[in-house]
């Protein structure tokens, strides 16, 4: 799982240097979220071990630290 993880954070920031706005991917993020019913605040143990993906706030922090 932390490799997994460890490439969706590379192709977050890729996709922020490519757009030059993480605008665009934080409301695709929310979006999905919303669609897909995201649980927004897993216990960080079980996302951990379970979550192949970062969970969606860790994600949506993460990018707004790259601007």
């Amino acid at each position: 799982n932390w490799v997994s993880r460890k490439h969706e954070d590379e192709a977050d920031r890729y996709s922020f240097d490519l757009t030059g706005s993480g605008g665009s991917m934080i409301s695709a993020l929310v979006k999905l979220s919303k669609d897909n019913l995201s649980n927004l605040h897993p216990h960080p143990l079980y996302a951990l071990f379970h979550y192949s993906h970062p969970p969606v706030l860790e994600r949506i922090r993460k990018i707004k630290k790259f601007r």
